[in-house]
């Protein structure tokens, strides 16, 4: 899809309405965030720009079976936990990650596995380990939600009845 300055796809003119730059009139309560004209725009720190790649490996030549993968629009959020599993791994000698500005979204993991798997199939498998866990927090966290509201109701209908 051509990308031009006036043409604005879906995706982005969402992002910017929910950050309150464009869209209909806001409540006198809710006014827009008062921002200035240099500052980025808030989507620019989720959305790729186009042709602009969500990961990037470089193989590091100084170690064997070492890469180093820069995640854009990322935070400290993933690559801890992407290094935090990585360390887990049975076939992972070193995993770290750092973010080269705090103003820029985007960090860097470095990784070097023992050979028996390549660095770019050891983050793969960290990656669905993750989404594994997550669905089970999720659940879990869902199911604990569910008790707590059902017994919060059944307290309330009781102390009903008391009173």
């Amino acid at each position: 899809m051509p990308q031009g300055p006036g043409i604005i796809t879906a995706t982005v003119a969402i992002a910017k309405e929910r950050a309150g730059r464009i869209g209909p009139g806001r409540h006198p309560r809710n006014p827009p965030p008062n921002l200035s004209d240099d500052a980025p725009d808030v989507y620019e720190a989720i959305l790729l720009a186009p042709g602009e790649s969500k990961i990037d490996v470089e193989v590091d030549t100084r170690l064997p079976s070492a890469a180093i993968f820069t995640f854009r629009k990322e935070d400290h959020t993933l690559g801890n936990m992407l290094r935090q599993r990585l360390l887990k791994t049975p076939h992972v000698i070193f995993a770290a990650y750092r973010v080269p500005h705090p103003l820029t979204p985007e960090f860097q993991l470095r990784i070097q596995t023992d050979g028996d798997i390549t660095p770019r199939q050891a983050v793969v498998n960290a990656s669905e380990a993750l989404i594994k866990d997550l669905g089970i927090l999720s659940r879990e966290f869902t199911k604990e939600y569910e008790l707590r509201k059902a017994a919060n109701a059944a307290n309330q209908q009781q102390q009903n009845i008391v009173e």
